[in-house]
């Protein structure tokens, strides 16, 4: 008796599992609808999935709330929706609607425009992040105070404090004007917090040196400054001592703050600001790595944002 198979039967075998296998997986294949497909776009994921008209109101609602301060009307939210779900919520699609709330100047009441409120959103973000959300209206009773002291100190002759006074009303006019420079582009976002930082009200919230050195990197940079870095900060701060901070020299409090928000440090602490603000997370290193050498070059932190709300993690479609 033969107890070796059949070579033809061996390969009709073979056949016969090599068919199945294919047809298995074409099957498996065709089953699979786009419901289950992310697209990965610049490292930014883009759903083409069918998600529910719920879903887009609540991302269209979080953009407006987040970019501009407000939940959008009746009259936006279903427009805005419709149009989302028409072209599939495609990153063009979503990037439109960014772009309209950031930039578009076309007057709307209560709010002078989109880009109006955009920008006055960021400034109350800046002053929420270092003045306790203090209203204008309070900085400028502060002011009106040091007026009264100042013209009281000039008819004394007090020339000394009179200038002094002046300087501080000046600090806090510079926090106001700072919502008009911003919405101009006459200064980037980083260089706003020049401003929230030197000011009479700054320093009631971080009274004396110590805390405010520990404030200023806390709040900016995420961090607290080494002993080295205290001490030479300390130094400049309450002794008026030429030393270096942030790679350039400076002999002053108000040198040692614009050597702060225009270092590299600062520009890394506005990229982890704005993920903990949009994503209330901190950048992953990747994530860090990719957007922090473009952010030194451009000072443009509306780049960031976009970068944020357009992903599918902040939309929460994933």
């Amino acid at each position: 008796m033969n107890y070796l198979s059949n070579p033809q039967s061996n390969n009709k075998r073979v056949l016969t599992f090599k068919t199945w296998l294919s047809l298995f997986i074409i099957s498996l294949l065709s089953s699979c609808t786009t419901d289950n497909l992310n697209v990965i776009d610049d490292n930014d994921p883009i759903s083409v999935t069918n998600i529910s008209r719920l879903k887009i109101e609540n991302y269209v609602n979080r953009l407006f709330i987040d970019l501009i301060g407000r939940e959008p009307l009746k009259v936006e939210l279903g427009p805005e929706v419709d149009t989302l779900k028409v072209r599939e919520l495609s990153r063009d699609s979503r990037l439109d609607l960014i772009n309209r709330l950031m930039q578009d100047t076309s007057f709307r009441i209560g709010e002078r425009s989109y880009k109006a409120a955009f920008y006055l959103n960021l400034y109350n973000l800046a002053k929420v992040r270092c003045l306790e959300g203090v209203s204008d209206e309070e900085i400028s009773y502060y002011m009106g105070l040091f007026l009264s002291d100042a013209m009281r100190d000039s008819m004394n002759g007090n020339w000394d404090d009179f200038y002094g006074k002046l300087n501080q009303i000046r600090k806090l006019q510079n926090v106001l004007q700072s919502q008009e420079d911003l919405y101009n582009g006459d200064i980037s976002y980083n260089q706003i917090f020049q401003f929230m930082v030197d000011n009479h009200i700054y320093g009631i919230i971080n009274m004396n040196t110590f805390n405010f050195i520990r404030a200023i990197y806390n709040e900016l940079l995420f961090r607290l400054p080494t002993d080295q870095e205290y001490a030479v900060a300390f130094d400049i701060i309450e002794k008026s001592s030429p030393g270096q901070a942030f790679g350039n020299y400076c002999s002053n409090k108000t040198e040692f703050i614009h050597n702060l928000v225009e270092s590299p440090a600062m520009h890394e602490g506005i990229v982890i600001w704005t993920f903990q603000i949009y994503l209330n997370r901190f950048p992953s290193s990747r994530e860090l790595a990719s957007i922090l050498p473009e952010y030194l070059k451009h000072h443009d932190i509306r780049e960031i944002i976009k970068q944020i709300s357009v992903t599918d993690e902040y939309a929460g479609f994933k």
